[in-house]
């Protein structure tokens, strides 16, 4: 046993005569645990007398099975009974249990306040805090142990890589969490490169890094999918989920679905509570709502992923109703602000106001031992302005009877009340209007001037205010011994254009056929393109310059006739000649 040949040890306990009659089950179930049978092991424990290394080897052989809560339970009772040697070692195995158990059994027990003295104490104090969701703690607690590694180990120890490998793998899980998957790929990056780790940090480097690539550069998603999976069998079934899940939406994203299909169906048969998820997202992708539905409803529906997926289809498919009946089943949102306020809202769509009422009512009783009574108060008005607002005045105006039966002096409640009562009985909202309190009106107000400041709205929206008959009188007083405004005289605008001695005598003649009238200059340009081409007037002038007929001394020359030609019949014949038919165009050819 001692030199780690537990199989041939365990032959020799149950061949050996001597050996066989000797109760040796602590020994026989170590030699089980260290060959992988746990169960057996187990068995064996339980002929063995009740001792702190049979209970140290039952804790280690539940770790092993992910029976984490088993675990810490014992590791507790041990760390607080034995103080030793190995204290160090199962306060250690403790945490580890503690941060398994918050991790992958999402069961988060309360941390005892282990000390953080040695690196491994500090870096499952960091993984529980990151399965909390303390990532600022985890950052400063992995730090702790990075220091505490280095002290412990030389630099060139290659042992302290093997040791440092899952505290960088932390810390780049804790800078992909905050969003920083850059950083994060550049410590996974390292951690492969080097082969420092052990099979699980390898694996969980390289899962990670799927996980940032996503969509994009599938090529480096296969070939580290192929690291995660090298050596299945020293990964925790968490682990190993998570990987195959990835995988399938390695496929998806490559549009393998044959593939997809085939792996989510093995993921499914293993009882992952992400399957149903994965064959959801195979019917949705062929725009089959209801098939995915089905699958999901068929799956772990006590998974909350699972069921915030159902809530989601079903408020895309219209079923407003079904998906508020299906929220009210995630049991970590019970009784939340936000749960009651978005179920309303779902009831509200689905056009049942009446079963909004009852679960707000509902609700509302539920949180009544537990909430304070100045908020009950407050959730109950809103209660009964709900349902006065959805046409249930009788019992809204019943909500307010038991609200003013506990506080008969909230006149919030009164006058909702008065309110409500006067939509269906207008006599007896008189009555209740009666236990209004009296108002002590304070000497030096006016009433008669408040009302006239109240005024009445006229059909436009607009204010007028009510005056009495001497206010009314004064004001037609003021108004008529106000002076009447002076008008100015408008100054005397002459004719542009005067002859001496007087007006223009052409003022009555339209302007465009008066003597004077001269036409604006327009421009140049407009000419252009009038007349036959090549005529403007420059050649109008050059032409002129040019012709000598009109110049004195020089006689005009004759110009000789031309013969006028004899009648012919051609053009008759030109007249009379048919029309060529133009042709018609080829149909694309050249």
């Amino acid at each position: 046993m001692k030199s780690d040949k537990c199989k041939e040890a365990y032959h020799v306990m149950n061949t050996d005569k001597e050996l066989k009659n000797i109760p040796m089950w602590f020994e026989r179930a170590y030699c089980l645990y260290r060959q992988g049978k746990l169960e057996d092991a187990i068995s064996e424990l339980n002929n063995a007398e009740a001792s702190p290394k049979v209970d140290e080897l039952l804790a280690q052989i539940y770790y092993k099975l992910e029976n984490y809560e088993g675990a810490v339970g014992i590791y507790k009772t041990l760390v607080k009974n034995i103080v030793d040697s190995n204290t160090n070692e199962r306060e250690t195995n403790l945490a580890a249990s503690l941060a398994s158990s918050a991790a992958f059994s999402c069961k988060t027990q309360k941390w005892p306040g282990l000390r953080e003295s040695t690196y491994e104490l500090s870096y499952n104090s960091a993984c529980y805090s990151l399965a909390t969701g303390d990532i600022k703690a985890a950052r400063s607690k992995l730090d702790k142990a990075t220091n505490l590694c280095m002290q412990e180990f030389e630099e060139d120890d290659p042992e302290a890589k093997c040791e440092m490998a899952p505290i960088e793998v932390m810390k780049g899980l804790c800078l992909q969490k905050e969003g920083s998957t850059k950083d994060a790929m550049e410590v996974y990056s390292t951690v492969l490169k080097d082969k420092s780790g052990d099979v699980q940090t390898l694996a969980t480097a390289a899962n990670n890094i799927i996980c940032i690539n996503r969509e994009q550069n599938m090529f480096d998603s296969k070939k580290k999918l192929k690291i995660a999976t090298n050596d299945p069998k020293k990964l925790t079934k968490a682990q190993l989920n998570s990987i195959e899940f990835n995988a399938c939406l390695l496929s998806f994203y490559t549009n393998q679905l044959e593939q997809f299909r085939k792996k989510s169906a093995e993921l499914n048969a293993t009882g992952s509570p992400l399957a149903p998820l994965l064959l959801a997202t195979a019917h949705i992708r062929d725009k089959k709502t209801e098939q995915a539905l089905q699958v999901l409803r068929a799956g772990n529906s006590s998974d909350e992923r699972v069921q915030l997926a159902i809530v989601e289809l079903l408020c895309k498919s219209g079923a407003y109703v079904d998906a508020a009946n299906a929220l009210l089943e995630v049991q970590s949102m019970v009784g939340k602000p936000g749960l009651i306020s978005l179920v309303t809202s779902l009831l509200l769509l689905g056009n049942d106001p009446h079963k909004a009422a009852d679960f707000l009512e509902k609700a509302l009783e539920e949180l009544r031992p537990t909430s304070d009574p100045a908020d009950i108060t407050a959730w109950t008005l809103e209660c009964a302005r709900f349902r006065l607002n959805h046409d249930m005045p009788k019992e809204a105006a019943e909500t307010l009877e038991g609200l003013l039966a506990r506080e008969p002096g909230n006149i919030k409640a009164l006058a909702l009340l008065i309110r409500s009562v006067s939509v269906f009985d207008v006599g007896r909202a008189h009555e209740v209007a009666k236990r209004l309190p009296e108002i002590d009106i304070p000497s030096d107000i006016d009433l008669e001037q408040l009302e006239i400041g109240v005024g009445v709205t006229s059909g436009r929206g607009l204010r007028k205010v009510i005056m009495p008959e001497e206010e009314k009188i004064n004001e037609a007083n003021r108004r008529f011994e106000t002076k009447e405004k002076k008008r100015k005289k408008k100054k005397v605008r002459l004719p542009k254009v005067l002859v001496e001695g007087g007006p223009d005598p052409e003022r009555w003649i339209p302007r465009q056929e008066r003597s004077y009238y001269r036409r604006k200059k327009r421009n140049r340009n407009e000419a252009i393109g009038k007349g036959s081409q090549g005529l403007s007037a420059v050649n109008k002038a050059a032409e002129a310059a040019l012709d000598m007929s009109d110049k004195p001394g020089k006689k005009p020359e004759p110009v000789a006739e031309e013969p006028t030609p004899p009648p012919s019949n051609a053009g008759k014949q030109q007249a009379n000649k048919p029309k060529a038919k133009p042709k018609k165009k080829g149909k694309g050819k050249w």
